[in-house]
């Protein structure tokens, strides 16, 4: 007897690349579309979930993280994964149990898609292949990042605004504006909190037009543990780049921009936003954190290379800045390949071959400058360093996502954490196929030696763990496999009330790509290759996510007084002007009886 699957031919909505017609739902079959990225599209809550070992007494607070999640077949049969609608997922611990909740972020994307009941939005952050009904509308998906902020979760993606929800229930309250003090087109989905301050530090790029015109605008803000924006800065890329993650010291900001770049003409082609650049240098642009002009920039320069997530940021005695991330020795957006090559059908396996070590940069933000002028800055002053720099050291961690004890944003830390891919341990293909969203088979703890703790300089000799620079390693390394069928997301670290630095958890989902489905685990922090406290088991496939938070119960009930209606801080404030840059799509509208 057939199979059922067998009886009916594979039909496809897409024709020529584009969706053909809207109904019946069916996604493209493609490899962005398969495995764990297969469309979820869930919104529920699951209550009580099982649980295997023990959860921590002492955790009582929420794992908020976001996904991409398409809700409809994209209009590209090619589309990629961050295109999709962001959705959140709220794993809430409390007395030994484990709660599941999960909400799309009603953006105007959503929104507008939701009512057609179809999408309408074209290629990544490329307007010019969107549905003419949604000229106007802020495409952002709000699927990169969820941070608590006074009193509410921002969901954040770094091509628009974020939007607010509310930390228990997830409904969206709207886009936010921060009172109506942040009204550039772009936010970055990376924003640092200065803990000892309460600032939060956050910056935009492409931030001085509509958010799609390839601007080398760059702006830095501070706001205030009160809410108030206090500083406000603007300055000039050399060219129209990525800046996806910063880093802040007491008195710095750095901003890494990667050289994979924009090109407005191919926008409008209807071709990729973003084109990788191997002849490009990798540049580093360092400002100051209060009182700031737009001379005071200083870019630094390196050879090309693609900028990962930042570990730690601080200075030293010195005044030098000491900034660490992964940094790849190659492009790790396979599917924005240069200008003359077509996305590689192994992108996904050359991908997994690069190297990704954890590299320690010191910049001297009163290094000799000099200003040079660029085609995309034009008539703009950029300010160079005059020397080239190079990596202070570089630990071959080979991983990603990188995490600390946040309690230790500006300061030197000792620890940190990673997804980590090691294509040296064993790998079911057969029954796993290729593995989505990259090999991070492992999760890795790594403490800085005394000898490279509260410094810039690599060592040469061996310090108190027996380990030297010629191993590629400058402290401890903890790793845990997970298995020749499974795969980790982004691992977040929750502190231990009262502890030290690096003393608490880390928590991270689990992909299973034999089964399809998630687990939640829970770890030592200090002793990742023990295995898992606990594993929360979930009864349904999440897809891939990109970045995530944990809260503590106590800030959100907090805030829930204080944004009470009698709260000395109120209700929280969502949007309620058009962006500038709406309001002159309107304005032109008009004027052309649209």
């Amino acid at each position: 007897m057939a199979h059922i699957h067998d009886l009916a031919a594979e039909i496809s909505n897409y024709g020529a690349n584009r969706l053909k017609t809207p109904t019946p739902i069916r996604f493209p079959r493609t490899p962005t579309f398969a495995s764990m990225n297969k469309p979820c599209r869930f919104e529920g809550d699951v209550q009580d979930l099982e649980v295997t070992g023990t959860l921590p007494a002492d955790l009582n607070g929420t794992f908020f993280r976001v996904q991409p999640d398409h809700r409809f077949p994209p209009l590209f049969e090619d589309d990629i994964h961050f295109n999709g609608d962001g959705a959140v997922s709220a794993i809430r611990i409390a007395g030994g149990r484990a709660h599941l909740r999960q909400r799309y972020v009603r953006t105007d994307r959503f929104r507008a898609e939701d009512a057609a009941r179809r999408s309408l939005f074209g290629r990544y952050r490329n307007p010019w292949t969107d549905n003419e009904s949604v000229k106007g509308v802020i495409r952002t998906a709000s699927n990169t990042n969820v941070v608590f902020w006074r009193g509410v979760l921002l969901a954040m993606k770094e091509d628009g605004p974020p939007f607010a929800m509310d930390p228990v229930t997830l409904e969206t309250l709207g886009r936010y504006d921060f009172e109506g003090q942040i009204l550039s087109p772009t936010f970055t989905a990376h924003p640092k909190v200065d803990p000892r301050t309460g600032e939060m530090v956050c910056f935009a790029y492409e931030a001085g037009g509509d958010g799609a015109d390839c601007s080398v605008d760059v702006v830095v803000w501070t706001v205030d543990a009160d809410g108030k924006k206090i500083e406000e800065c603007w300055y000039k890329a050399p060219f129209a780049g990525m800046i996806h993650d910063c880093g802040i010291s007491e008195n710095w900001v750095v901003l890494a921009l990667t050289p994979i770049k924009m090109d407005l003409l191919r926008m409008k082609r209807g071709g990729n936003k973003f084109a990788w650049d191997p002849n490009e240098d990798q540049w580093y642009g360092v400002v100051p954190r209060r009182g700031a002009k737009s001379e005071d920039i200083i870019w630094f320069r390196a050879d090309n290379a693609f900028h990962g997530h930042v570990a730690g940021c601080y200075e030293l005695p010195s005044g030098e800045i000491v900034f660490d991330l992964t940094v790849a020795d190659g492009n790790v957006f396979f599917f924005f390949p240069p200008d003359d090559n077509i996305t590689p059908p192994d992108g996904v396996a050359k991908r997994n071959k690069l190297s990704s070590p954890t590299t320690r940069w010191v910049f001297n933000p009163k290094a000799k400058k000099s200003a040079i002028r660029t085609t995309e800055a034009g008539d703009a002053d950029v300010w160079v360093a005059d020397e080239r720099v190079k990596p202070a050291l570089t630990w071959l961690t080979n991983g990603e996502f990188s995490r600390i004890d946040e309690r230790y944003n500006t300061k030197p830390y000792r620890h940190f954490w990673q997804a980590v891919v090691d294509p040296t341990r064993p790998y079911d293909f057969a029954k796993c196929g290729p593995p989505a969203g990259g090999l991070f088979n492992c999760l890795g703890h790594y403490t800085w030696s005394e000898d490279n703790y509260h410094t810039g300089e690599a060592t040469t000799k061996n310090d108190t763990y027996g380990l030297g620079e010629e191993k590629g390693k400058f402290g401890l390394e903890d790793v845990y496999f997970s298995g020749p069928t499974m795969t980790f997301q982004e691992p977040t670290f929750i502190p231990r009330e009262g502890g030290v630095e690096g003393e608490g958890y880390l928590i991270a989902l689990l992909n299973h790509l034999d089964q399809l489905r998630n687990d939640v685990v829970i770890f030592d922090a200090q002793n990742l290759n023990k295995g898992p406290v606990a594993v929360i088991h979930l009864p349904l496939k999440l897809k891939l996510g990109l970045h995530g938070n944990w809260v503590d119960h106590r800030d959100i009930e907090a805030w829930q007084e204080r944004r009470a209606e009698t709260g000395d801080v109120g209700p929280v404030q969502v949007a309620k002007e058009p962006l500038p840059w709406q309001k002159k799509v309107d304005q032109r509208n008009h004027g052309t009886g649209l």
